[in-house]
């Protein structure tokens, strides 16, 4: 894993910190986006924004959607949804550009413009 210049992962200098930030809670995203992508625009920090944003949109459709739904389908799916975070999470943390599994591809396409 390699970081840019002597920057520890988590300092704010450092250009990899949004991508690993953004997955840490919506609010996360929040402050990924708008206190350090903001400043410091890097490929792999638009790629797991792009990313993390889905997956945050995901959850909350899937809540919405399946909210009179039984308890056990809906618990299967944040089981999913949490397997798809952290899989985009560890990808991030070992600064890798690769796509979470089924809607990893359509979060590029969709928020291209982060």
């Amino acid at each position: 894993m390699s970081t840019a210049g002597n920057t520890y992962l988590g300092s704010p200098e450092n250009p990899n910190t949004a991508a690993v930030v953004s997955y840490i809670t919506f609010i996360g995203w929040l402050f990924a986006y708008f206190a350090i992508y903001k400043k410091n625009k890097t490929p792999l920090a638009a790629f797991h924004l792009r990313q993390s944003l889905l997956l945050y949109l995901f959850l909350v459709l899937i809540n919405l959607l399946f909210y009179w739904a039984t308890d056990g389908f809906v618990k299967i799916m944040d089981i999913v949804w949490f397997i798809l975070w952290l899989w985009g999470f560890i990808d991030s943390v070992n600064e890798r550009k690769v796509p979470v599994p089924l809607i990893g591809g359509l979060a590029q396409i969709l928020f291209k413009s982060l």
